[in-house]
């Protein structure tokens, strides 16, 4: 690759000044809703090491790098010292390596820390031994190197094969902004309050904290609209609708994940037909391979629906034997997308209305992620949140882990709670959680709160 193309992608070498023009940079400046991770203070230490920052395309992690960058040189970091680029034109190790390399010698005999920042490494094939070998040699001793990519299967394999060569490094997952990031970073406010806190509360009390956010119930109905990716957030702000150019950028990158696996556009779109009669609801790779005449292998189904997870763009939920403390993985399962501009998107290509009370029960799962011991496989969910249910049918929505202990949640969106809404979490479980519409209650260990209040214990 021609190197003047490293140089364009870095013009701070040549003027410091120019990552105030920077496409990101500017784009973040002058929008309304200027989300900064909390994962942002960890990296600020910039810790010799190998970070990967995983998540789904177009939720900024390119302008994560370039507020990385922007930082540095406010520092005074010396602008040769940060190295950026792009990886959509790269195509194997032996590419990247020898990017890599021209960059070290245009560096020069300067032995100072080195910055490297790398977007879409998952676009490049066996990329880690490219990583490998640099380390080996002595170039990646004292850099701090940052790598972007959406998919967690490219990520996570790869990664594996980079055994004591991350120092202090580690993945990273960015999820959609959660509702409590939200109205903290619209309101400059921030809540006492956590999810352990609602055990130690008395009714009254659970009533007055929900009394002080009952001034944020507009909000949430425009953050059930937008979800919680900054980009749709910001064309929301501007335009007071998601503008249909937003959802055709998410709905190409929905088929063109699956195409870069060589995967059918045609039999992902069957499967886009069904998700809005699937969302929430538990089903069986086989139940559904019944129900598509065109897809007949349930393994077919299950490696599409892999694949999406593996790209952050839906989650998989399975079955926990309470009795037995794991998951089994034969039984049903439930399909959630990761956000609800994901579900917008199947809205427009099935022209299906999701009920409220669905995309109600998707926040709460998105905002559940944060629970889950691991993300290493995207969302394939296996270390938590999970669901369960019981032989005559009655059903727990989310199941969590809190301090080693299970802790049930149930989704009742409705006008009215009575005690056979509660029965079964009581009963197997003891204690739960109850989202509710506008009730609040604590009975014993369960617990009600309307859906904005829980949301911001979270």
């Amino acid at each position: 690759m021609d190197f003047s193309y490293v140089y364009r992608q870095n013009p701070w070498w040549g003027d410091k000044e120019l990552i105030y023009i920077d496409m990101h940079i500017k784009n973040f400046e002058k929008s309304k809703f200027k989300h900064i991770p909390d994962f942002m203070d960890e990296l600020k230490n910039y810790k010799n090491g190998v970070y990967i920052i995983k998540g789904p395309r177009q939720i900024g992690k390119t302008t994560i790098l370039k507020l990385l960058i922007k930082d540095l040189i406010e520092r005074k970091v010396n602008p040769l010292n940060i190295f950026y680029a792009t990886l959509d034109l790269i195509s194997d190790e032996n590419e990247l390596t020898q990017l890599l390399l021209d960059y070290f010698s245009m560096k020069g005999r300067n032995n100072n820390k080195s910055y490297i920042f790398l977007d879409e490494i998952s676009s490049v094939n066996n990329w880690q031994k490219s990583v490998k070998y640099l380390y080996d040699i002595g170039k990646l001793e004292n850099s701090f190197v940052v790598l972007t990519g959406s998919s967690s299967y490219d990520l996570k394999k790869s990664s594996e094969r980079l055994p004591g060569r991350r120092g202090s490094g580690k993945d990273i997952v960015y999820l959609p902004v959660t509702f409590r990031e939200y109205i903290n970073q619209k309101y400059n406010v921030d809540f006492e309050y956590n999810l352990e806190d609602l055990f130690e509360m008395n009714e009254e009390e659970l009533k007055a904290a929900n009394l002080r956010v009952l001034r944020f119930k507009d909000d949430f109905k425009t953050y059930i609209t937008t979800g919680g990716f900054p980009k749709v957030i910001n064309d929301f702000f501007e335009n007071n609708i998601i503008s249909e150019e937003i959802l055709n950028t998410y709905m190409n990158y929905l088929y063109g994940d699956i195409e870069r696996f060589n995967r059918s556009r045609l039999i992902l779109n069957q499967l886009i037909f069904k998700i809005p009669d699937l969302i929430g609801q538990r089903f069986s790779w086989n139940s559904l391979s019944n129900d598509i005449e065109a897809i007949s292998s349930k393994n077919t189904i299950e490696d599409y629906f892999n694949l999406l997870c593996f790209n952050f763009l839906f989650g998989i939920l399975f079955f926990y034997d309470f009795s037995k403390r794991t998951i089994k993985l034969k039984k049903q399962k439930k399909i959630y997308p990761v956000d609800l501009v994901i579900t917008s998107v199947i809205e427009n290509i099935t022209n299906t209305e999701i009920k409220l009370s669905t995309k109600i029960e998707q926040v709460v799962f998105t905002h559940l992620l944060r629970y889950s011991k691991s993300l290493s496989e995207g969302l394939i969910l296996y270390n938590s949140p999970y669901f369960w249910y019981s032989q005559k049918g009655n059903e727990i929505d989310f199941l969590i882990e809190l301090r080693n202990k299970i802790l049930p949640i149930e989704i009742k969106f409705q006008n009215n709670i009575s005690p056979s809404d509660y029965f079964s979490m009581k009963k197997v479980f003891q204690r739960g959680i109850l989202v509710t519409k506008k009730t609040v209650l604590k009975k014993d260990s369960i617990i009600a709160l309307p859906i904005e209040s829980f949301l911001l214990f979270l």
